[in-house]
């Protein structure tokens, strides 16, 4: 599925976008990733019909930002919940509505997929991330606690 607008337009991941999300990732998280590991989960998870990759980009195909969501059946929830995975917007592009046009093309979908919800985290330390969820109406109804196993 492909949205366009005067100013950008959004469409699904394919294997050539993988470099441009690696870059993207990594601005992200702060990490610079094993490139060849990364490929690999990019390759796999673009085919698989549950997790939903979308790039936006400008009118000459400058990539602007980047979501991932994943889809999964939960018994807690009695159906399908997808949880936003990445959400990245490069910098001199935030604050320009290109996030939450991402969120509610994922939205539109899920809604045809019957999802039953939505779900996202952000790390703590993102304060901004936070006020922009709440922004696009996100409710924070839970707390999330990792362990690192490596």
């Amino acid at each position: 599925m492909e949205i366009k607008t005067n100013e950008m337009r959004i469409r699904s991941a394919e294997k050539k976008d993988m470099l441009t999300v690696y870059e993207q990732i990594c601005e992200l998280e702060e990490i610079s990733f094993d490139i060849n590991v990364f490929q690999n989960i990019f390759y796999n998870n673009i085919i698989d019909k549950n997790k939903l990759y979308f790039l936006a980009e400008n009118q000459i195909g400058d990539s602007l930002g980047f979501i991932s969501c994943h889809i999964q059946y939960l018994l807690h929830h009695c159906g399908k919940v997808a949880e936003i995975q990445e959400l990245f917007v490069k910098q001199e592009y935030r604050n320009k509505g290109i996030g939450a046009k991402l969120i509610s093309h994922i939205e539109i979908l899920l809604k045809e997929l019957d999802c039953v919800s939505l779900e996202v985290t952000a790390q703590n330390k993102r304060i901004q991330t936070h006020l922009f969820y709440i922004k696009s109406e996100f409710t924070q109804s839970h707390l999330k606690f990792t362990k690192n196993l490596k």
